[in-house]
């Protein structure tokens, strides 16, 4: 589940890199007195997560469109934030960039259960593959080290094996 968020740049500026945090604020911002208030203070995986504004650029332009998606397997939750009146010409600053939310749009995702997909990311999906995995996946790399970080070169099952670990530990 997907919330679609675009934003008009309100102020020509450059784009912060350093935003994340004032985002996620702005996110619980949303939050507050909700039912999932809760999510600010609880300790590891929050159950959502929120995307760059993009498209990235060294300066964002006044009356540019810009966009952000926020994703959580939370159906109520995209629901909930996306039936928030006050999001439609809401001003929001994160860090120097200044916005106003242009339009909303709930989108529920759906991965083909037949035939294949492409999956496209904006930036890298990382994955770390441990020293005891290098034998039985017949990795062998120039040092000794504790771990690796998958390549293409090496097999898509350990990336599938390391990415579904990653999501049962999470």
């Amino acid at each position: 589940m997907r919330l679609l968020i675009k934003l008009r740049c309100t102020e020509s500026c450059r784009y912060e890199l350093q935003y994340h945090y004032h985002l996620q604020g702005f996110i619980y911002s949303l939050l507050k007195g909700s039912k999932y208030s809760y999510l600010h203070n609880k300790e590891g995986y929050k159950f959502f997560c929120f995307s760059n504004i993009f498209p990235i650029a060294k300066n964002l332009e006044k009356n540019n469109l810009y966009t952000l998606v926020i994703s959580s397997p939370d159906y109520e939750f995209i629901t909930y934030l996306s039936e928030l009146k006050s999001l439609i010409n809401l001003s929001i600053k994160l860090g120097i960039m200044k916005f106003q939310i242009d339009f909303v749009d709930k989108r529920i995702l759906k991965i083909p259960d037949n035939g294949s997909f492409t999956l496209i990311t904006g930036t890298p999906i990382i994955v770390r593959i441990p020293r005891e995995k290098y034998i039985m996946y017949g990795i062998s790399p120039p040092r000794d080290y504790s771990y690796i970080y998958w390549k293409q070169e090496y097999p898509i099952t350990l990336l599938i094996s390391q990415l579904e670990n990653n999501l049962k530990k999470n």
